[in-house]
């Protein structure tokens, strides 16, 4: 098993891209898992993979976790509002090989035939990227060393580089777009958006177990 520094993990749509470019900033070589030169591949100091959170031989794109061993494992979480949205109209409606991967990895996101049968087709991708949320999170945070959530991490960068044993640079934020990513060069459409009276009509259970989860990374609202 080869030693790597630094994996920064959660779910998808949680600013892995743009957690890449803030580590590359600070002299890091951390690629991203999307498959684009110079990303899709290990770096000399890391990687920024949400696929890697499941320790599973075959990611759709990148190395596999099983293959490697981190000196910090940085657990990167969104609102959940935000992600599942992202989730649902971007990776698991139009995704490929993600949606299969989620499935192997967590087969709780799998629907019944009922909900199948009685929920529109918007619906049941929001429940299924509502139960990602919760459970993919839940493999991140074990075998995370520290959480932090991207809308704060400009505030926890010090605290990250003094884990990871790299000087913290003053101004490094500077001139990386808030808002880099990739889902526009895959679709077009408006942002779905959800809120979570949405979630709580499609399982109550599972608004209660993401709300107490997302309290517990510090999301009130």
């Amino acid at each position: 098993m080869e030693r790597r520094r630094l994996l920064i993990t959660g779910c998808g749509r949680s600013g892995t891209l743009y957690a890449t470019e803030i580590w590359r900033a600070l002299g890091l070589d951390i690629r991203h898992e999307r498959p684009v030169p110079p990303n899709g591949m290990m770096g000399a100091d890391g990687m920024a993979s949400w696929f890697m959170a499941a320790d599973d031989p075959e990611p759709p794109s990148g190395p596999s976790a099983l293959d490697y061993a981190f000196g910090v494992v940085v657990h990167q979480v969104r609102h959940p509002l935000k992600v599942i949205a992202s989730m649902a109209q971007f990776i698991i409606r139009d995704g490929k090989r993600a949606p299969g991967y989620i499935e192997r990895n967590v087969p709780e996101t799998k629907l019944s035939s009922d909900e199948q049968n009685y929920l529109d087709h918007k619906h049941q991708l929001i429940l299924k990227a509502s139960r990602y949320w919760y459970h993919w999170n839940i493999l991140a945070e074990a075998k995370a060393d520290a959480i932090v959530k991207i809308e704060d991490l400009n505030l926890q960068l010090p605290h990250l580089c003094d884990l990871v044993g790299i000087d913290y640079q003053a101004g490094v934020l500077e001139g990386i777009p808030e808002d880099i990513n990739a889902r526009h060069l895959h679709i077009q459409d408006e942002p779905w958006v959800v809120d979570w009276g949405e979630i709580k009509s499609l399982d109550t259970k599972l608004y209660e177990n993401i709300r107490d989860l997302a309290a517990s990374y510090g999301y009130e609202e």
